[in-house]
């Protein structure tokens, strides 16, 4: 098996964002899985980015915690940084080359240093090759400058052993939007690049074979979601910007091919306000959020459920209290989605594990909100939304093809005698939408009948509270096995460990078990589904694995179910969970650890 990780890093503002998206592309030509995430300080300009890929013969959906090949320009990302007061910024990226790997810095960098003796260190002189290229373009050095993240990607690709030659339409395709100068002038960096190595006789870090290409596409979280909501029929996108959700709503308004209309209107009160009033018209409508977008929204999500209003959120969870951690990843909004608003009504509450989950079920929630009139609040996590993948065109196609629009009791015409919240069998009453000329209909907040008046009538009341957490029940029988959980890997009985986790650390977890060990990924978090309980009851031992501090989803399954997970794996530095800390965390609870906090940056 071919398996390997590179990393790059630079000051955001100075074009290193391009080459994730660059050197995942080249690799995908020459045949191979990527999966690529990029760290970055909430801030425009100036501080720290860093950006790791990895790199597979076989589908990698996670990271490890080192890489066998660093390349940098500047000597923040190789030697770290501390700010005025003399606190650490961040410890620079020497301790992430694994032993036996390459760092590769600039050649002015202080070799001496570097301390470690067990990685190979080579010099790469990256003015001389931008001077060479602006000399030969005509052009000003400084317009050439951010051109280094090429040259980070060209040198990499060439000690890996590739041949180059995929790297001019990888080029083409990550600056489709750019002019053709700027192409040339990439692409003449590029070839600078190749022969400089060439020319100093670099000793290639590995030889990678060339595979069968694949029809892969380069895809983002973000975009998976967006992808969601397009196949859902979504026509209506609302948001107010916030980090890292507004990456999905410039998607879209950059693609008007989805046939999604995007609107960013003052305030995140606009914005739920304007979502809901969308769907009330039957238009299917979404916003997307972070955590204190999603706070600022909830006495309107309450007005949604008291007025039956299908409404999908996406809440690109990141890392909390207050402004918190806005550009690190965080599983801390669970509790708070499952609880939002004052009072009790029905909601759904779910969970994609993946990006290709973050497209069915984004696409999912559309039919759950109409079908069951309700809120559905989608919780994804910066972990998910902000990294990238190469994904088999296949697997979208399929997604695509299998997806049947289901808009429950949506009438076109409700007609003279139309009661909106009419009691019904299975507490569903038929919908029409505002602005029907044929249908007359009140909606309020406050309580009402079946025809929408305002009531506190106590019989209308119990019975109109029962019909809507009645929609709970239904929900539960109804939906399959395969859309509330997933159990992977045997028997929980047989098992040495029942591993229980949702959201975007699935994928770690399931390459960190071992062969002995069971997984348990929860997708449906409220309703909680009722056949967890006796998975878990059969383990013989139990962990909970976790990106907050205090153990959200070992807490909800307590208040759901009564049972206690004692063993819990957590962490909450705001870096994403990596497959081997989780391993060695698995080992540790094996030896009767109950609690492991992981630390890795």
């Amino acid at each position: 098996m071919i398996d390997f990780s590179w990393m790059t890093g630079g000051k955001q503002g100075s074009g290193i964002d391009s080459a994730l998206g660059l050197f995942s592309r080249i690799m995908m030509k020459h045949g191979y899985y990527t999966y690529g995430y990029r760290e970055y300080f909430s801030n425009i300009k100036g501080m720290h980015s860093f950006f790791t890929v990895r790199v597979s013969d076989k589908n990698v959906r996670s990271l490890g915690s080192n890489v066998d090949l660093a390349i940098f320009y500047d000597n923040e990302s190789v030697f770290g940084e501390r700010n005025a007061r003399g606190e650490v910024v961040h410890e620079g990226h020497v301790r992430d080359v694994k032993a036996g790997g390459t760092l590769i810095i600039d050649s002015k960098s202080d070799l001496s240093k570097i301390t470690r003796k067990d990685i190979n260190t080579l010099k790469l002189d990256f003015d001389a090759i931008v001077n060479d290229a602006a000399k030969e373009l005509n052009s000003k050095v400084s317009t050439l400058t951010i051109t280094k993240n090429v040259i980070c990607v060209a040198a990499s690709v060439y000690l890996f052993g590739l041949p180059t030659n995929e790297i001019e339409e990888a080029l083409k395709e990550l600056f489709s939007d750019k002019s053709e100068d700027i192409i040339k002038m990439n692409l003449l960096v590029a070839d600078k690049t190749v022969k400089y190595i060439s020319d100093n006789a670099f000793k290639k870090v590995m030889q990678l074979p060339a595979l069968p290409k694949k029809n892969l596409l380069y895809m983002d979280g973000f975009t998976a979601s967006a992808i969601g909501k397009a196949i859902a029929g979504c026509k209506m996108q609302i948001y107010y910007p916030i980090t890292p959700a507004s990456d999905e709503s410039i998607f879209i308004e950059s693609h008007p091919e989805l046939g999604i209309r995007v609107i960013q209107p003052e305030s995140e009160l606009a914005v739920i306000g304007m979502t809901i009033g969308a769907a009330m018209t039957g238009v299917r409508s979404s916003l997307s959020t972070s955590g204190p977008g999603l706070s600022l929204m909830t006495e309107s999500i309450t007005f949604a459920g008291m007025t039956e209003t299908p409404l999908v959120i996406i809440d690109h969870q990141r890392g909390a209290p207050a402004t918190g951690q806005p550009t690190r990843t965080e599983q801390a909004d669970l509790l708070f989605a499952v609880h939002a608003g004052h009072g009790d009504y029905g909601r759904m509450v779910i969970a994609p594990g993946n990006t290709e989950e973050s497209i069915s079920m984004t696409a999912l929630a559309f039919n759950y909100a109409e079908k069951y009139q309700l809120p559905v609040i989608v919780l994804g996590e910066k972990n998910l939304s902000q990294a990238s993948i190469s994904m088999n065109v296949a697997s979208v196609d399929k997604i695509r093809d299998n997806y049947v629009i289901d808009r429950g009791k949506f009438v076109e015409e409700g007609g003279p005698d139309y009661k909106r919240y009419a009691f019904t069998s299975d507490n569903i009453s038929p919908r029409a939408r505002i602005g029907d000329p044929t249908t007359i209909m009140w909606t309020t907040g406050d309580e009402h009948d079946e025809w929408g008046h305002i009531s506190e009538e106590p019989n209308n009341r119990n019975k109109m509270m029962e019909k809507r957490i009645g929609k709970v029940d239904k929900i539960l029988s109804e939906l399959p096995k395969e859309e509330k959980f997933r159990l992977l890997a045997g028997d929980p009985a047989k098992a040495d460990l029942l591993i229980v986790g949702w959201g975007g650390t699935s994928s770690a977890i399931m390459e960190a078990m071992s062969s002995n060990m069971v997984f348990l990924q929860i997708k449906l978090l409220e309703p909680f589904p009722t056949e967890i309980p006796d998975i878990i009851r059969k383990a013989k031992k139990v962990v909970c694995v976790e990106q907050n501090i205090s153990g959200q989803l070992a807490q909800h399954i307590t208040s759901k179910t009564g049972i206690v997970i004692e063993n819990q794996i957590l962490k909450y530095n705001g870096r994403p969970m990596r497959y081997d800390e989780i391993s060695n965390g698995l080992a540790r609870v094996m030896k009767g650890e109950k609690k492991v906090v992981l630390n890795a940056y």
